[in-house]
C-alpha cells in the first residue's frame, strides 16, 4: 500500500516558517531537530505532514520565477502546496485578518470546486481549494 506521507519545503528562516504555519493555518509542531547541518521542523494539520528545512549557512533564495504562479507552470518540478479547506470565503476572511498575502483572485476549475492562491512567509505558493 502506498499512500502521502508530508511534503518537505526549505524555508530561510526555521523559527518564522514554523509559526506562520501555525499562527494562519494551524499546524502544530510535532518534532524539531538538527541532522546534517540542517534545522528540521516536522508539522502536521488534520493527518497532513509538512516537513520544514532549514541551512543556517547555505539556505538559497527562491526564484523569482518560482514566487509567480503563472511562471513557474512552465518549469520542471513541484509547483506548489494545495489544501483542502470546507469554506473558502469564510477561510479567506479569516486570513485576509491574519495579514496573509493573496496571490490570485478566487477562481474556479473544470473539475468541479474553487480556489485562491496565498504565499507563506519564504514566498511558498499554497493553493486554498474548496470543492
Amino acid at each position: 500500500m502506498i499512500k502521502p506521507h508530508h511534503v518537505a519545503l526549505t524555508v530561510n528562516d526555521i523559527q518564522e516558517s514554523t509559526k506562520w504555519y501555525s499562527d494562519k493555518l494551524g499546524f502544530q509542531t510535532k518534532h524539531n531537530y538538527d541532522k546534517n547541518g540542517m534545522q528540521i521542523a516536522l508539522l502536521e494539520l488534520n493527518g497532513f505532514r509538512i516537513e520544514l528545512f532549514h541551512f543556517p549557512n547555505n539556505t538559497k533564495p527562491l526564484h523569482e520565477e518560482d514566487k509567480n504562479l503563472m511562471d513557474s507552470l512552465h518549469i520542471i518540478g513541484t509547483k506548489h502546496l494545495c489544501l483542502e479547506v470546507d469554506n473558502l470565503d469564510d477561510t479567506i476572511k479569516e486570513l485576509g485578518k491574519k495579514g496573509v498575502e493573496f496571490s490570485t483572485e478566487t477562481d474556479t476549475v473544470s473539475f468541479g470546486g474553487k480556489y485562491i492562491f496565498i504565499k507563506d512567509c519564504n514566498g511558498i505558493l499554497i493553493e486554498l481549494y474548496q470543492k
